[in-house]
């Protein structure tokens, strides 16, 4: 009777505790990565299927900095998403008051920068603590000149690498060499910038390349980074993130969730 009881008890906790992650994946964030009908990267998003954009806006969302933070006209943005079989779509509406701040000497986090966190494997734990082969951190610097790009892979475990490790991260570069396109427009509260990036930028010969298709989700958040000027505005950079903490940078479950439509 004991063996039954203890199996039963054990039974019903381990009910519990799937139902409460079940929960908890079920209250993030969501975007839907609409199917891209001819989307030309040019700063303008009248081709785009704005109707269900991630929105960066509310004090809540700064994860670093925040008492520097002026309010949604010194920092907020509008982040869209699409796809198809070879790209990723994004568009970012940032307002900003001072756009495309960027000083060579300080590090890629602390320049005017737009984070894109993504996982490439949908079948992956949506409740991993630590990231795994196919997450990805890339940075996109709006600097309005050089436009460098960067993978950070530090935060990834040695076996889980899988060769493909951080790149750009000094600066200087652009690392997205697989069909890469950008524009970037200056707008009245701030700027758009526009991005495809192909899918076979995220993998390498040990890690194959992402085909999404319909239903399909898998983690994703942005971050937008504002440095203001004059220095020394250099020692404290608000950041703004969709959803979590300053911890989304070792941890996905922290981060939302990207559907494909």
């Amino acid at each position: 009777m004991k063996k039954k009881l203890a199996a039963f008890l054990a039974m019903m906790m381990a009910l519990v505790t799937m139902s409460s992650a079940a929960m908890a994946e079920e209250e993030k964030p969501t975007i839907t990565a609409h199917k891209a009908n001819a989307i030309t990267i040019d700063g303008d998003l009248s081709d785009w299927d704005l109707s269900s954009p991630a929105v960066l806006e509310d004090a809540s969302q700064i994860i670093r900095d925040l008492s520097f933070w002026q309010g949604p006209n010194d920092l907020s943005a509008k982040v869209y998403a699409a796809y198809d079989e070879e790209n990723l779509y994004l568009a970012f509406d940032v307002t900003e008051d001072t756009p495309y701040g960027a000083i060579e000497m300080l590090p890629l986090d602390g320049e005017d920068n737009l984070k894109v966190f993504i996982s490439t494997d949908p079948t992956d734990d949506p409740n991993r603590t630590e990231y795994h082969t196919n997450d990805f951190l890339l940075f996109l610097i709006c600097d309005n000149n050089y436009f460098d790009t960067a993978f950070d892979r530090t935060m990834v475990a040695k076996e889980y690498r899988q060769r493909f490790i951080s790149k750009g991260i000094d600066g200087g570069e652009d690392v997205l060499t697989e069909g890469y396109e950008r524009a970037t427009q200056a707008t009245s509260t701030g700027f758009i910038f526009e991005v495809k990036i192909a899918w076979a930028n995220f993998a390498n010969n040990k890690i194959a390349v992402y085909q999404p298709q319909s239903g399909d989700v898998v983690k994703f958040n942005v971050a937008v980074t504002d440095i203001s000027y004059p220095c020394p505005g250099t020692e404290y950079i608000p950041q703004m993130a969709w959803t979590g903490t300053l911890e989304i940078n070792t941890n996905p479950s922290l981060w939302g969730n990207l559907v494909f439509e």
